[in-house]
């Protein structure tokens, strides 16, 4: 089984439990899951190392995996973490910005807008894996990636807050806007405002799930 295909699948699971398929305390068996997926136990074992990574299920001596109610504190750590790394990513694009970057920036706001749901969920991805690359520090790019791998399904499930995906729309708009004008410093402190918003989202979502 691929890497790819296994995160896949430990989006599937991640995204269960987010949406209370997967209540904390459940068991995640092995044999269960591959029937539901179709696949065998090694690559669904695979898929669950990653969602215990996330924070979102825990390995219990003789019990297993078990699902666990994600932990406030570490969520607030690594999204304090990505904000500051996208930051510098942001400030970093702003005073390394070309003509053909800021049309593949402005290109993939024009599609946010409008976009459906899903779509507007992996646009928002692109958009951040170009910032990432526009800063021109593959060492920064990587930690980035590392950072929203964790992060990425918990990130998506804020979006599905009424009003967040308009809002989220919009605080892109000004943040492609400093980059392209090359604002380093007000790219760097939209960026770090965004992610700190998608931040108190998911939390208070965390808060209506009890």
């Amino acid at each position: 089984m691929s890497e790819t295909t296994a995160l896949r699948l430990a989006d599937q699971i991640s995204q269960a439990i987010l949406d209370g398929e997967f209540p904390p305390g459940t068991r995640l068996e092995e044999t269960a899951l591959a029937a539901r997926f179709g696949l065998s136990r090694t690559p669904v074992r695979e898929a669950l190392t990653e969602v215990c990574a996330r924070g979102l299920a825990d390995r219990r001596p003789y019990r297993g995996v078990e699902v666990v109610a994600p932990d406030r504190a570490v969520l607030l750590d690594r999204f304090e973490a990505l904000a500051e790394v996208e930051a510098l990513c942001a400030r970093l694009a702003a005073h390394r910005i070309t003509l053909e970057g800021a049309l593949r920036l402005e290109d993939c706001l024009q599609r946010m807008d409008g976009a459906d749901a899903d779509a507007y969920r992996q646009l928002n991805a692109d958009l951040h894996e170009m910032i990432g690359t526009l800063a021109g520090n593959a060492e920064l790019l990587r930690m980035t990636q590392g950072l929203r791998t964790r992060l990425d399904v918990i990130r998506r499930a804020q979006l599905r807050r009424p009003d967040r995906m308009r809002r989220s729309l919009e605080e892109h708009r000004a943040l492609v806007a400093a980059i392209c004008n090359r604002r380093a410093d007000h790219a760097a402190d939209l960026m770090r405002s965004h992610l700190r918003a998608a931040a108190a989202e998911l939390l208070a979502m965390l808060d209506a799930q009890g």
